[in-house]
Formats: C-alpha cells, sequence, structure tokens
C-alpha cells in the first residue's frame, strides 16, 4: 500500500496529534513482525493490548495509530499519532481506502462452509502458470484482521487478487464484504459449519451470501455445486451474471467426470483430462470450479483453450493440512487433512478413503462449532468400508457408540499415547482429520514423515 497520512486520516475519520505523515506504505499490527518506517495500528482484544508494545517500535514507526485511551498513553512518544475510534474498524477503513486504489486489480473474493483454501491455492497455481500477476491471502489470514492486512498487501500492480472471507459470527460478513467489494464474489459451497455462531444453515446462507450484495458494477459470481439450490430456498436472489456448476447447459462451467483417479473435463466443445494422486471427488470439483473461474475471467480479454488451464492447474498441490499426502511409518501413507472439518469435508475426505486399495484407517476427531444439530452431524457420519476406526473427542463418542469397528479417546493426548503402539503397514492408508481445535497435528507428527510428502 501506498496513502498519505490525509488519505489514511479520511478513511478513518481518525484525528492526527503531531505532524501528517507524508506517505504511508505499510500498516502493521504485530511488533515482532514491525520494519523501520511502517505505522504500527495498536488492535485491542479480550486477553492482549496492542497499545502496551508501541513503546518497542516507536524509535522505528513513522506513526502510531491508536483508540483515544491508548494515545493518551502514548504522550511521552514523539511519534505522530492517529486517533480513532475504534482500531480494528479503521484497520477495515484503511484497507478499503487501498481496495478503492486497485483500480487495474480484479479482486476475486471466496467464501464458503468448505473448499475456500483449496480453491484459492487452485487458482494461485493456475493464474500464476499462466503469467498472471497475482496475490492472494496467505495462510489463515481470512478473518476482520486478516482480510484488511491482505488486502493492504496487494502490489498497485497486481492483475489478480484472490482473498478469503471467514466467518463465524453474525454480521463479520456485512463489513467484510463491503470492505473488499469485489470484482468476482465465489461461494464454494455451504453447510452447517460455524452454525453455532450464525444461527443454523439458514444463517449460514444467508450471512455468505452477503458477499453477493457488494459485488462492484459488472462483476460475476461463481456458485460451486449446491450452492444454487441453496440460495433458492432461501430467497436469496443471485446476481444477473453468475456462473453456477450446477448448471450443465451453462457455456461457461467446466463439465467434469472422475474416473479412478483420471480427471476429464469438458468446456464449450473442449476436452483435456489430469491425474490426481487421489480419487477425491471433492478435489476434482475444485478443479473444475478453478478452471471455469479462470477461463470465464481471462477470456473477456484473451482467447485460451481448457488445455492450457489445465496444464497451468496440473502442479497445484493441496495446502497443508488439507488431505495433504505424506509418507508415513513403516511404507503407510497418511492423509493430513486435519486443518479443519465440517460434516461435508468430513464424508468427502471418507469416501476417498473409502475408494483406496489396501489397508482404510481413518483418525477423526471432533467438528466444532456446529451449533444444536452437533450431535446428529457427528452420528450421521458414514464410516462403511473403513478396515480401522479412531474415534477421538466427546461429540465422536456419539459415533462410536454405534460403530463396533472403532475405539473411542476422550482426548488427542489419549490417542496419541494408543496409537504409538498400534501398528501400520505399508498399502495402509491412514486418513486424520478434525476440526483446528482438535489439534490433530501431534498425531501427524508420530505417523507421518513429514520430510517425505508425496507430490501432485
Amino acid at each position: 500500500m501506498r496513502l498519505s497520512g490525509a488519505e489514511i486520516q479520511h478513511a478513518t475519520n481518525g484525528s492526527w496529534h503531531g505532524a501528517v505523515p507524508e506517505m504511508i506504505s505499510s500498516v502493521v499490527t504485530d511488533t515482532r513482525s514491525f520494519a523501520a518506517g511502517e505505522a504500527f495500528l495498536a488492535l485491542r482484544g479480550p486477553s492482549f493490548d496492542g497499545h502496551n508494545f508501541a513503546a518497542s517500535v516507536a524509535d522505528r514507526a513513522v506513526a502510531l495509530i491508536g483508540d483515544s485511551e491508548g494515545v493518551k498513553r502514548w504522550r511521552d512518544l514523539d511519534n505522530s499519532k492517529l486517533e480513532v475510534n475504534d482500531t480494528l474498524q479503521a484497520l477495515g477503513d484503511i484497507a478499503h481506502a487501498w481496495r478503492n486504489r486497485l483500480a487495474q486489480t480484479t479482486v476475486i473474493a471466496i467464501t464458503g462452509s468448505f473448499g475456500k483454501t483449496s480453491l484459492r491455492s487452485l487458482l494461485e497455481s493456475g493464474f500464476t502458470a499462466l503469467g498472471v500477476k497475482i496475490a492472494a491471502t496467505r495462510a489463515n489470514l481470512n478473518n476482520l484482521i486478516g482480510v484488511p492486512q491482505t488486502l493492504l498487501a496487494v502490489p498497485i500492480d497486481a492483475d489478480v487478487a484472490v482473498i478469503e472471507c471467514g466467518i463465524s459470527e453474525t454480521g463479520e460478513m456485512a463489513r467484510l464484504a463491503a470492505m473488499v467489494q469485489p470484482d468476482i464474489a465465489i461461494l464454494t459451497g455451504m453447510t452447517a459449519a460455524h452454525a453455532e455462531g450464525l444461527g443454523g444453515l439458514a444463517g449460514v446462507v444467508r450471512e455468505k451470501s452477503l458477499l453477493l450484495g457488494q459485488l462492484k458494477e459488472g462483476g460475476w459470481c461463481g456458485l460451486g455445486s449446491g450452492v444454487s439450490v441453496l440460495l433458492e430456498t432461501n430467497n436469496i436472489n443471485r446476481p444477473a451474471e453468475s456462473l453456477s456448476m450446477d448448471d450443465e447447459s451453462s457455456a461457461d462451467a467446466v463439465c467434469w467426470q472422475l474416473v479412478g483417479r483420471e480427471l476429464l473435463m469438458s468446456w464449450q466443445g473442449q476436452e483435456a483430462s489430469m491425474t490426481l494422486v487421489l480419487p477425491a471427488l471433492h478435489w476434482a470439483a475444485n478443479i473444475a470450479f478453478a478452471a471455469s473461474i479462470i477461463l470465464r475471467h481471462i477470456n473477456c480479454s484473451r482467447e485460451l483453450s481448457l488445455a492450457e488451464v489445465v496444464t497451468a492447474l496440473s502442479d497445484w498441490q493441496p495446502p497443508a493440512g488439507r488431505m495433504q499426502p505424506c509418507e508415513g511409518v513403516n511404507g503407510s501413507l497418511v492423509l493430513d487433512d486435519c486443518y479443519n472439518a465440517n460434516p461435508v469435508s468430513m464424508q468427502a475426505a471418507i469416501d476417498t478413503l473409502r475408494g483406496l486399495d489396501g489397508g482404510r484407517i481413518a483418525i477423526l476427531g471432533d467438528m466444532a462449532e456446529l451449533g444444536a444439530g452437533s450431535d446428529d452431524a457427528h452420528a450421521a457420519i458414514n464410516l462403511d468400508g473403513l478396515d480401522r476406526v479412531y474415534l477421538i473427542g466427546s461429540s465422536m463418542r456419539l459415533l462410536a457408540e454405534k460403530s463396533p469397528q472403532a475405539r473411542w479417546f476422550a482426548t488427542t493426548a489419549d490417542a496419541v499415547l494408543a496409537l504409538a503402539d498400534e501398528s501400520f503397514a505399508a498399502g495402509d492408508t491412514i486418513l486424520i482429520k478434525a476440526s483446528r481445535s482438535m489439534a490433530l497435528e501431534s498425531i501427524v507428527r508420530l505417523l507421518c514423515r513429514q520430510e517425505a510428502a508425496h507430490a501432485l
């Protein structure tokens, strides 16, 4: 970013104390990653107050940004200080001001209950291979703190910016959507993930679809499988310009079929294929969705074939913790999918495991934040066709009680102790999946040789 002190004051409705900086090139919220010449913005939370750390960067900061109470505590610091009403809101306001400067950048915003990160990484991989200068969300910076940081890091000359938008509470998407104002809005799919904070599936659909209402003029939306029906069921109109993966008659959607590990795709009379490491239907769906988005966007300015896009996507590898294959103990194969889980992604991962040869072993933990439907969602998981199952957490006990092949553990620590004595062999595939709060990466470390990850 490059915004003047006056522009930042206008965006935040703040007040400068001291000289107004001529230009600010970065706004940072963490003193541990602070560099000379940046502005420090102090965030508050239930257990922290960034205002307490400003003194540690004052000698390097071009400016300090804080709330009224915090700025008063900084009276002995000589820096220029911008006083704002709420620093989290100010961070979003500054990011929105920078977004408005990105006139030559196509901003793609992605939300949904599942598939956000995989689709983002596919788009990043595909666009990059096609020579498109792209900026994208890093790690899990997809909330009210992470999205503005992502926007502020987008270079002025980026062709495309892909921004993940994740929410867990009512009201968050309205703020994120107004901040990002995408040229292309993507809804990957929706289920009862985070239903606890959003009021059930209807609340999830209502909140996440708010992204569609902030499309820039001339923009369009992309809807993953099943989304069109959910919007219609909840009386939510979709934009006139849209691409739906449910609409097989659409000229924009890439049609696909997975035969074993071979993904066959067709589009506007063209055909192409690629071989996947795993026969994962949700991977196949995401790859076809990414190809559809890339084709529609790039073909607005230059002709691009399906084969070119499929080739561009062929080097994609899944993000860490999302069905990532790695070599396990005694020659087994571990599928590290422990980053997160909801009913749809959990069943998709199990279905993929079920389709593999050899020993099929699942280590599954609780799915968090499902609200009133949590018990039913856990009990409904289909474990048929698996050879060994290990279930972890209070919610998974419901599934264990109806699954004679399953062993249940109250905590991840208990499971680690037991699994250390279990035997695994060449030909076994071990799926490890749960919500992030279950911290199953300790089991991944136990069973997976991280230095020997399989490449796609």
